[in-house]
């Protein structure tokens, strides 16, 4: 039995390989460009010892152990194999075992192999305090990996007997924990996801093991399934000889299952554009737009339509822009987390609601055009760059459509929820020009604030004509094209003679004299925040200590977000009921528990500080249930 195994390990030597490809890489990267001796553990363990989980590292390490399972079995029945290992003195049940125990034995020294790499550099660190290494955690997570492979092998034995079918039942899986997250708000310990969700008690990394057991549970069985499944398939794809129906039914499955998603697709394309009817939509071209929108909607697009191109030529004007394309503008979306989207030269609005020549819409239009000459005039390499430059993108349209369509109160009071957020958060630049770590601190919407901010701060120092200049920069092909976040933005504000240490003088002097003005909005801190539940509800008291503001907001609200879920939808905003007192006023927020997986969650308490302004959303924080 030793030898067997051992020789199923040498065959998944490819696979050490790629992992030691990967591993190479990885560590010359971080030894490349950071001081091993000043790591902290926190530092080495930011990627996988965050409370909550990163699905994407999850997916990727599912997909890496899923090789490995993948390939044990297909290719020696393929090939014929099997036949010459089926001649020795093993039973099936050895063959099939002594697999399985090389897949899982291999990932596992992986594991540990890893877990020695960031143990023995961190030896190098000479801090006394941060330079803590938690060993009882990393043996927890040890263990946790080396559960979480055995799960893994056993789906990928699963699904290989099934071949390509088996891809898309894997597929089908994946699909069903997002049903379940739509339909009952979780997909409970279904989630294989929810593996890796870190919950902490004080410093000690708590471990899921009613869900892990559930998935311990299913691997023992699939395990089971896929021994009866292989012990009784030939040297050849597991089909019986003498039935063309079991032949053809892999194909036949993939094909209906493609016609079924097209054919749903289409339908839910269809019923979004034209809501059944076609003789609902109408279209009306100007000089540069081509709309369609609903009948319904003919007075708006009619008083829009006057001033659409007029504001166009004025934006490209503004961005010396040579050659403006056309763009098609689908007016109909029925969007309630939007009012338009674009893509390349479309634009996707929101047109039914509000009054007849309601400005917001012009600058709606104007803002997504705006978009639309950033991937023109970058030659669509600003999109590529978008986890540097989101900011931007959102600011300079805000810039840009208020520029066209004024409307100084409600800029001002973005300006002013923006700079308090800078302030209370102390957002540096670095994390500005990294979306990613913005938005997974602070409120998503605060980019557009902050970004107009910043844009009218290069505008300033650099001229407006520098906002067409930084478009066409990117855009240049001898562009260095590894370039993120601050180094990204002083190569190019250099290339157009513009400095991004004065910009960013610039932006912090004008938020700081926002705020030295006086906000004319009410902005509390909450303190004091516990969480309870109740009934099926999780119940959030916080409260709320008044500023200096001769008003108080009249309207609360928290957003929460689980840590664990598979479909990353927008997080839901629910309405608090509050008390006043002299000079704290106590919320409390109710959520239904089916919006939380697991017993991690993620929530931001906000409020309207202005009458009818947007919100202001304190960090994100992060709590557990009791």
């Amino acid at each position: 039995m030793t030898r067997l195994v051992l020789c199923q390990i040498k065959q998944l030597l490819p696979f050490v390989l790629l992992w030691v490809a990967l591993a190479a890489m990885f560590y010359g990267i971080e030894f490349g460009t950071e001081r091993i001796d000043e790591l902290s553990y926190l530092d080495w363990c930011s990627t996988y010892c965050d409370v909550g989980s990163d699905f994407d590292v999850v997916l990727f390490t599912v997909i890496l152990y899923m090789l490995a399972a993948y390939s044990l079995f297909p290719r020696e029945f393929d090939e014929g194999t099997i036949d010459f290992v089926r001649s020795l003195p093993v039973t099936n049940a050895q063959i099939f075992f002594a697999k399985i125990l090389a897949a899982w034995l291999v990932i596992s020294l992986l594991n540990i192999a890893e877990t020695l790499i960031h143990s023995g550099f961190l030896l190098f660190n000479t801090q006394s305090i941060t330079g803590t290494k938690y060993w009882a955690n990393d043996f927890t997570m040890l263990i946790r990996n080396i559960l979480f492979a055995f799960v893994i092998v056993s789906h990928g034995v699963f699904i290989s007997w099934f071949r390509t079918l088996g891809l898309i039942l894997y597929c089908g899986y994946l699909i069903g924990l997002i049903w379940l997250e739509q339909s009952l708000g979780v997909s409970g310990p279904y989630n294989l996801f929810r593996f890796y969700s870190n919950e902490y008690d004080g410093q000690k990394l708590l471990i899921d093991w009613p869900v892990i057991g559930v998935q311990l549970i299913a691997a023992v069985v699939l395990i089971a399934v896929s021994f009866v499944l292989w012990s009784r398939s030939e040297s050849k794809p597991p089909v019986a000889k003498n039935s063309r129906i079991a032949q053809y039914l892999p194909a036949l499955v993939s094909v209906m299952a493609f016609l079924i998603l097209t054919a749903t697709l289409g339908m839910m394309l269809l019923n979004a554009v034209n809501d059944g009817s076609r003789d609902n939509i109408v279209q009306l071209e100007t000089g540069k737009y081509r709309f369609a929108y609903k009948r319904s909607d003919n007075d708006r697009m009619v008083e829009l339509a006057q001033y659409a191109d007029e504001d166009y030529q004025q934006l490209a004007d503004l961005l010396n822009v040579s050659n403006p394309p056309d763009i098609s503008a689908d007016m109909t979306s029925q969007s309630t987390h939007a009012l338009g989207v674009a893509s390349y030269n479309r634009i996707k609005m929101v047109l039914s609601a509000g009054d007849p020549v309601n400005p917001v819409y012009r600058r709606v239009l104007s803002h997504e055009t705006a978009h639309v000459l950033q991937t023109m005039e970058s030659n669509r390499r600003l999109g590529l760059a978008s986890n540097s430059v989101g900011f931007f993108i959102e600011g300079m349209a805000q810039y840009t459509s208020f520029a066209l369509v004024p409307d100084i109160p409600t800029r001002s009071t973005n300006w002013e929820i923006s700079a308090i957020s800078w302030k209370r958060n102390d957002i540096s630049f670095d994390v500005l020009s990294n979306r990613a770590a913005f938005e997974s601190l602070y409120d998503p919407e605060l980019l557009y604030g902050i970004g107009d901010i910043w844009v009218a701060a290069m505008a300033d120092i650099c001229g407006e004509s520098s906002l067409g200049d930084f478009l066409r920069s990117t855009g240049n092909p001898k562009a260095p094209k590894a370039l993120a976040g601050t180094a990204y933005w002083r190569h190019h504000l250099n290339s157009i003679d513009c400095s991004l240490e004065q910009v960013n003088h610039q932006w912090q002097t004008s938020m700081q004299a926002i705020i030295d003005n006086g906000p004319g909005g009410a902005f509390p801190v909450f303190q004091n925040v516990s969480v309870s539940v109740r009934d099926d509800f999780l119940i959030v008291n916080a409260q709320a200590l008044h500023d200096d503001s001769p008003h108080r907001p009249q309207r609360y609200y928290i957003r929460v977000a689980g840590e664990t879920k598979v479909a990353r939808t927008v997080s839901p905003i629910r309405l608090g009921k509050f008390t006043d007192n002299d000079t704290i006023t106590e919320v409390e927020f109710t959520v239904p528990l089916s919006e939380i997986e697991g017993k991690r969650f993620s929530y931001q308490i906000g409020y309207v500080p202005f009458p009818d302004s947007r919100y202001y959303f304190d960090e994100w924080r992060s709590g557990a249930l009791p």
